[in-house]
């Protein structure tokens, strides 16, 4: 069951092919703004997905972020993902990205909870 203040923490390496460079969105060789967001989402998404009824999924509506520092491929970023609300089946999340002591990044992110199987056949059906 899903409650306020759930909290849920996911780590990754960076790696080469997450690079400004690689993503199109940048000239250097550094953590690309698109995957930090990405890394956000994945987080709040994994953060949800066991507490929901199997037929359900959530899907992402809006990212609000920020991206303070760069890190480069090889740095270990940790991201921690708190639910700060619950409004029928949408879902509010404050993110937060850290390397060592520093947050590198924030977001506040809202999600929506769908069956996954409707979801998809509406849109086959547009």
């Amino acid at each position: 069951m899903l409650k306020k203040d759930l909290s849920y923490t996911l780590e990754k390496i960076i790696s080469s092919s997450e690079t400004a460079i690689k993503m199109e969105s940048g000239g250097l060789d550094v953590f690309s703004t698109p995957n930090l967001i990405a890394f956000m989402e994945k987080t709040a998404f994994l953060s949800v997905e066991k507490h929901l009824d199997k037929e359900n999924t959530t899907v992402g509506i809006s990212v609000n972020a920020k991206h303070f520092k760069a890190n480069l491929v090889g740095d270990k970023l940790s991201c921690i993902s708190t639910l700060t609300e619950i409004d029928g089946k949408k879902l509010s999340f404050e993110i937060v990205v850290i390397f060592e002591e520093t947050i590198v990044g924030s977001c506040f992110h809202d999600r929506f909870i769908v069956n996954g199987d409707k979801f998809i056949n509406k849109l086959f059906k547009r």
